[in-house]
């Protein structure tokens, strides 16, 4: 089956309407936590890049890491081609290190959103998704992760479709659960994209699981970590919010703790 991350310029397309909210949304906690307009950011699992691409605009010096090459390629040749400072390379969120990206110093932030962390479908790649994120940032240094969690009286199957025009180009998706594992705590989720212009018609079908947290679930992933404790708690791109079990999106700001300390 065709995977929709192989089209990184309509995947980037799909989400371009986020990229201003999102941006203004790291920029304001990065000088809020740090006194600065800019510093060294990672984003595992970074796809096409736009994020990167936004911030590095912005004077940031980005890194990005992500499964797909198609991906990878994409970022790197629209950061080279603005001039930009950074770089992504092909690899897994459960096992990186900073050698990974050829460097020597430690980053000031991570971020993570649009749940790409439920990729993770095991537990223990969770585990050392978090441990690897931690290694890589500077003491006191923040991750910024973003999920969907699972609220209680959840519905199985959930459906969201949105449509985004340019020019002459027309995309259309829909992203919807198919299935839903309680026990072993996975959905299968179906992601579908259709392209069209005047000239041609191209429809992309995905399907991938993902892993489910209740917000008790997601709070013992990272008691067990022992990796990051959680400092605050957005609404997505929003307000600060509390979160409990009928939170649905939610990104948790998360400091690293050093490895002798306990995360709450």
């Amino acid at each position: 089956m065709t995977s929709v991350y192989d089209y990184p310029k309509l995947y980037d397309l799909l989400f371009s309407d986020l990229c201003r909210a999102e941006t203004a949304f790291l920029t304001s906690v990065f000088f809020r936590y740090f006194k600065k307009s800019a510093g060294t950011v990672l984003e595992p699992a970074c796809g096409s890049g736009r994020l990167l691409f936004h911030l590095a605009k912005k004077g940031f010096d980005v890194s990005g890491l992500d499964l797909n090459p198609n991906a990878v390629n994409y970022c790197n040749k629209r950061l080279l081609r603005h001039g930009l400072r950074g770089k992504a390379v092909t690899g897994n969120m459960a096992d990186f290190s900073l050698s990974t990206f050829g460097r020597r110093k430690k980053f000031d932030l991570a971020f993570n959103f649009v749940s790409s962390f439920l990729h993770l479908t095991e537990e223990a790649d969770a585990r050392s998704h978090l441990r690897c994120v931690a290694e890589v940032l500077k003491p006191g240094g923040l991750y910024l992760l973003g999920i969907h969690l699972k609220p209680r009286n959840h519905a199985v199957c959930v459906a969201e479709n949105w449509s985004i025009r340019r020019g002459l180009l027309s995309v259309k998706s829909l992203l919807r659960t198919t299935a839903f594992d309680k026990k072993n705590r996975t959905e299968t989720v179906e992601f579908c994209i259709d392209a069209e212009t005047p000239t041609k018609h191209e429809k992309i079908a995905d399907q991938f699981p993902l892993r489910t947290y209740t917000v008790r679930q997601f709070d013992a992933l990272l008691a067990d970590s022992g990796q990051f404790r959680i400092e605050e708690t957005f609404s997505f791109l929003h307000e600060p919010i509390r979160v409990n079990s009928s939170t649905e999106d939610v990104i948790f700001i998360l400091r690293a703790v050093p490895c002798h300390s306990p995360a709450f």
